[in-house]
């Protein structure tokens, strides 16, 4: 018998085309492996984004609605996004993330109390809140009122955000109907408003009426300055603490030194003084003048407390809730009066008129001023 001998080279051959043919067949069945694999997760998300759609479509139509009525409160101002959290908190609608996309910016939600009912589609529960705006309501407008700002000057910065027209806003502010006790009790109707729109940073859609951005400020004060005049249990009525808040923030040179310079007004209001407040003046003039005139502090006006004793008619600014706090609150000293540094950083204050007078004298000189003169040096705990 013939034998046939293979040469090394013949033989790695055949091997490496038998673990080529190995390879490509495992390659093969990954592949298919792969491919129902793919198809098996196709059907499952086709089955998921059917439900998903299913449910979408059942929520935007109403169709799982309980039958039941609501009564939803929309505040001043709110969105799409706060209009869709409180729909979903009541359970009027199960997918409050898909309200707002459905929504989008298009439209201008009402404030106030809205009977809606749970089988209501989308589009019906638009129309209960809202008004369409044709091109969208915009970005909302971010938009700080610093504290101690007029009432004029809060106008300003609302018009040049183009939110509202100055005349517009300021017949709003006296005219305009706010159902709440402490604007009922305001025993003015000029600049009615004073005192009362809260200093703070509110975010504001375009197209958002005058009213309803007054009610956004009107909810601030009474959510951030009603709870601290309740519980101090002042017998003071709320205008007159407002008031005098007022003049303390604009008289205040900072927040640490407030309750001081509301121990000289309350100290100058027990002995029956007159408070001489610049600020009050400045109201007057409509303009916030370093130095007043003689003929400045004589200017005829209930609000002129160089004339009369006694707070002015009404706040003179928009006073923040340190201000408050020390109107209702002042600290228990005996100073008569106070000085500003001509840094306008800080007050000086005095307990008698010489020593006030002496203060003068050394800052008109440019020379420092002792702030221990007062003796004995006065208490800084708080009134009860």
């Amino acid at each position: 018998m013939e034998h046939e001998y293979k040469t090394l080279e013949e033989l790695e051959a055949k091997r490496a085309a038998r673990e080529a043919m190995k390879q490509l067949k495992q390659k093969k069945r990954k592949r298919v492996r792969r491919i129902i694999a793919l198809c098996i997760a196709a059907v499952i998300v086709a089955v998921v984004i059917g439900a998903a759609g299913n449910l979408a479509y059942r929520d935007i139509n109403g169709l799982d609605g309980d039958g039941k009525n609501y009564v939803i409160d929309v505040p001043a101002g709110a969105g799409s996004a706060k209009v869709a959290s409180l729909l979903g908190n009541r359970g009027v609608i199960k997918y409050p993330a898909l309200f707002k996309m459905y929504a989008g910016n298009k439209y201008i939600f009402q404030r106030g109390r809205h009977s809606v009912n749970s089988s209501m589609t989308y589009d019906e529960l638009l129309e209960t809140f809202g008004n369409y705006a044709e091109g969208g309501v915009g970005e909302q407008v971010q938009i700080v009122i610093p504290e101690g700002y007029e009432l004029g000057q809060i106008a300003d910065i609302l018009a040049q955000n183009g939110l509202v027209d100055k005349e517009e806003f300021m017949d709003e502010v006296n005219n305009g109907e706010f159902d709440y006790d402490f604007v009922n009790e305001i025993p003015r109707s000029e600049n009615r408003l004073e005192g009362y729109l809260y200093p703070a940073t509110y975010q504001i859609y375009p197209g958002t009426s005058a009213h309803d951005i007054i009610i956004m400020m009107l909810d601030a004060f009474k959510s951030n300055v009603l709870p601290v005049y309740n519980q101090s249990g002042s017998g003071d009525p709320i205008d007159q603490v407002v008031t005098m808040a007022s003049v303390i923030e604009r008289e205040a040179a900072n927040d640490g030194e407030k309750k001081l310079v509301a121990s000289v007004f309350n100290n100058r209001l027990y002995e029956g003084k007159k408070l001489e407040s610049c600020a009050t003046v400045q109201y007057l003039l409509h303009e916030r003048k370093t130095v007043l005139s003689i003929e400045d502090t004589e200017i005829d006006s209930p609000y002129n407390t160089y004339k009369y004793k006694g707070l002015p008619e009404g706040p003179i600014a928009s006073p923040g809730l340190a201000s408050i706090k020390a109107a209702l609150r002042p600290a228990d000293t005996n100073y008569m009066y106070f000085l500003a540094d001509p840094s306008g950083n800080k007050n000086y204050f005095s307990q008698t008129y010489d020593e006030h007078q002496e203060k003068m004298k050394l800052l008109e000189e440019g020379k420092p001023v002792d702030e221990s003169t007062p003796t004995p040096s006065p208490t800084e705990k708080a009134k009860n």
